[in-house]
């Protein structure tokens, strides 16, 4: 019998809330460029204000669901995870065991966005803990409603924010405090409030800056990873403070986005962490885009349907994105994979990603058939294992195809490299002259079958009698690929932190258009 004593308390309830009763799980983390003190005192025009960004449910059409059984000494672990090396690591250690006790296989998601990527880790581990002191194999699935109710969501975030800013609509300067709302446990919050410190320019060069984000702690469910990682929050408070400034001159905001894009070189395009964004097409694409969707014409139409509609209005926007992809945590960018040749031409591959609808298997596929010039049906894409390809990052950060498909193509590369010497004796060519495609492996006017040049490497240099293994040719291939450079930017007080190791500059201009209907009565 358990007796359990305990005192009601009043719950926090929301970022207001926690900041009234200074309710936080981290210390503050700032980046800086500038004086901006001094800037917001001389800037001929300053605005002020706050801004509420809310939650959202990640509402993958699989729910959180995990099997578990014994399997000798340790325990095999099905999960819909985004990332199994970490699903096994939390279960080695609610079971007290090494991690090479425990296989964790990802087999294909309903989804996940996020919303996998940490917190599938809690039902593998009460099925591997249950499948080990029972000795049975154990399920679950959690019901949409149990898992709506226990799984984390978007970040809600607050934003309180000074710019200072010219009559033209050039920024001078930003004093930002981001909070964001982790619910009762840390989880990924830090690196996502982080994050959106690192987005809180989008587009924009702004002189001086001072950006400070906390994550706050509240007596919700913890929130966790989706789509974006803290990114979008971060875009939106200065597509915020934008509007706001084009509403106070009487501009268009569009004119006001293009006046402050990052420009030219030197200061004036590096972001505020130091990071020089590289391949700025940005002002090129606006342009182009705005002339070929006949933006001002479609506005100038809207103008007038609004003025002789006075309950519906619609609405035209475009807005940039510069959005960093990959992990903030410099070791995640990397991957490795497995990929096997066996001796009548068929291929398994491995790799570190999982599946969850996004098309990344497909892709991975594609990487392997150019690479070793085989069709699609001698490739076989294998469920994502631990022991197949360990100590893993997580499908994440708008890098899986990159991380992944690198890491297959380089192991693609040294099982080709391998292959070529067998290929160039069976038809008597230069190394040079070998073409691998189709099947078939092509070289001095003549061609064999791909299966015929693995089948003859398996067997080289080996005899019935004598194996000579020194030349015997395994034809496993193991890929690895870490990304080339990463920034290094700083957060303060906290140790150095590292920025995304690449950044998509300026890929994506939306145009959205909106019709808002009311049904309020006109007042007279």
């Amino acid at each position: 019998l358990v007796v359990v004593e305990y005192e009601p308390l009043d719950p926090l309830l929301g970022i207001e809330a926690a900041l009234e009763k200074q309710s936080f799980h981290t210390d503050p983390h700032t980046l800086r460029r500038g004086a901006v003190d001094e800037a917001l005192r001389g800037a001929p025009r300053v605005i002020e204000g706050d801004f509420h960004i809310g939650g959202q449910e990640h509402f993958y059409l699989e729910s959180q669901s995990a099997f578990a059984e014994p399997d000798g000494d340790g325990v095999f672990v099905f999960s819909s995870s985004q990332h199994p090396s970490e699903t096994q690591m939390i279960v080695s250690e609610v079971l007290g065991w090494p991690k090479h006790r425990v296989v964790v296989e990802s087999p294909r998601m309903g989804g996940g966005f996020g919303g996998k990527e940490t917190q599938a880790n809690p039902w593998a581990a009460i099925c591997a803990l249950a499948a080990y002191r029972t000795g049975c194999a154990v399920a679950m699935q959690l019901d949409r409603d149990h898992d709506m109710e226990c799984s984390g969501k978007r970040h809600p975030f607050f934003a309180r924010y000074r710019v200072g800013f010219h009559p033209d609509g050039s920024l001078e300067a930003a004093d930002i405090q981001l909070f964001s709302d982790g619910g009762w446990s840390l989880d990924l919050s830090q690196p996502v409030n982080d994050r959106a410190l690192v987005h809180l320019d989008n587009a924009y060069f702004i002189p001086h800056v001072r950006f400070e984000g906390r994550v706050c702690k509240t007596n919700v469910t913890s929130h966790t990873a989706f789509r974006g990682f803290g990114g979008p929050q971060g875009m939106l408070v200065i597509e915020e403070i934008i509007a706001r400034i084009a509403g106070e001159l009487g501009l268009a905001p569009d004119e006001v986005r293009a006046r402050n894009f990052y420009r030219g070189e030197g200061e004036s395009n590096t972001t505020h962490y130091g990071e020089v964004v590289e391949g700025n097409h940005l002002a090129r694409i606006w342009s182009e885009l705005k002339e070929s969707s006949s933006f001002g014409k479609r506005r100038g139409e809207i103008a007038e349907w609004n003025a002789a509609h006075p309950y519906r209005k619609r609405g035209l926007a475009i807005t940039p994105v510069k959005f960093g992809i990959s992990f903030t945590l410099k070791h995640y960018n990397q991957a490795g994979a497995l990929v096997l040749v066996y001796a009548d031409g068929s291929v398994q591959v491995n790799h570190g990603g999982t599946q969850m609808g996004q098309g990344l298997h497909t892709k991975i596929l594609g990487v392997a058939m150019r690479e070793l010039g085989l069709p699609r049906e001698l490739i076989r894409l294998m469920h994502t294992r631990t022991d197949k390809v360990p100590n893993t990052s997580a499908t994440a950060a708008s890098s899986g195809s990159d991380l992944n498909g690198m890491a297959v193509a380089d192991a693609c590369r040294s099982l080709i490299g391998r292959l070529v010497p067998v290929a160039a004796a069976m038809l008597s060519c230069r190394e040079d002259e070998l073409r691998f495609s189709a099947g078939m492996v092509r070289g001095g006017g003549r061609e064999v079958p791909f299966a015929a040049v693995a089948g003859k490497a398996t067997r080289s240099g080996s005899s019935c009698l004598r194996p000579d293994f020194t030349k015997r040719r395994i034809f496993i291939g193991i890929g690895r690929w870490r990304v080339p450079r990463a920034g290094l930017f700083t957060i303060t007080p906290s140790e150095p932190r590292y920025a995304k190791w690449n950044w998509t500059a300026s890929p994506e201009c939306t145009i959205c258009a909106v019709s808002i209907f009311s049904t309020m009565s006109a007042t007279r």
